[in-house]
Parts: C-alpha cells; sequence; structure tokens
C-alpha cells in the first residue's frame, strides 16, 4: 500500500524487512522490483544494484536486468550495464525503455550507429519515460550523434 501511495521511506523499511525475514525467496521477485526501484528514486545506486543482481540471480526477467543495467549506468559501470541491458533486450525487445538506455550507454561510448539504431527503436515502441527521454535528447546533443533527424 505504500508503495502504490507513493510513501517511498515506508515502502522501502517494509521490502527491507521482508527480504531480511524471508528464507525462501522463490515468491520475492516483485518485492526485489519494487525496492530497487524505490533504491533508483533515492538515487542509492549501489544498494539499487545489489537488489536487482539478487533479483537477477534468484528469478531472472527483462525488468530485473532493466533495473541492474539502470543502476549500473548511473553507476558509471557501462560494461556492466550494456552487459545488463543486453539480457534484458534478450528477454523482451519490445521493451522502449531497455533500448532507450542501450542508446544512452552507446552514445556515452561513442558508437554512433548503434546510439542511433537504439534511439530509433526507443521510439519505434513509444518510449514514454519523459525524463529518459530527454536525458537522451541532451546527451545526443551534447556529443553531437545518435539521433537521425540531426
Amino acid at each position: 500500500v505504500h508503495y502504490l501511495t507513493g510513501g517511498l521511506d515506508a515502502a522501502r523499511q517494509c521490502y527491507e524487512r521482508t527480504l531480511d525475514f524471508t528464507k525462501d525467496a522463490s515468491e520475492m521477485h516483485p518485492v526485489y522490483l519494487r525496492l530497487g526501484n524505490i533504491y533508483l528514486q533515492e538515487q542509492q545506486f549501489g544498494k539499487a544494484k545489489l537488489t536487482y543482481l539478487r533479483a537477477c540471480k534468484k528469478s531472472p526477467s527483462c525488468l530485473s536486468w532493466l533495473g541492474l543495467g539502470t543502476a549500473c549506468y548511473r553507476l558509471g559501470e557501462l560494461t556492466e550495464a550494456e552487459d545488463a541491458l543486453t539480457e534484458a533486450n534478450t528477454l523482451n525487445n519490445a521493451n522502449p525503455e531497455v533500448w532507450g538506455y542501450l542508446s544512452l550507454v552507446c552514445l556515452q561510448t561513442g558508437r554512433r550507429l548503434e546510439a542511433e539504431q537504439a534511439y530509433k527503436y526507443a521510439v519505434k515502441l513509444n518510449l514514454q519515460k519523459g525524463t529518459l527521454l530527454q536525458e537522451i535528447h541532451q546527451l545526443q546533443q551534447r556529443v553531437g550523434f545518435g539521433n537521425p533527424s540531426f
């Protein structure tokens, strides 16, 4: 309830307690995903990385790999971010957020063609996350490539 109503601090505490007291993690995937998301929102990227890594080990999904890739990207670990995002893309190649983060990684590493292709897929798949799209556009402007309209 706390998570859905925006009470991130209370939700984080509940999820952390749940993970501390649960021995069987077979049904914990949603808890890992939500706790990781809270850590990302709080910019606790190291904790987000560890949480998503646990989710990937216990029950890998596109969203767990995306979360791990996002956390690694925010930590500046571009190789690890790309590896995680590639795994996410393998599990679901129709997730526009995965393509958006892949575009950011390619922009950061100077890979012009791949950055543009990933961006095209993100747009084609209707990337809705405005802050991510804005970040991509700002980085494209800064590096001078990655957007076919340049």
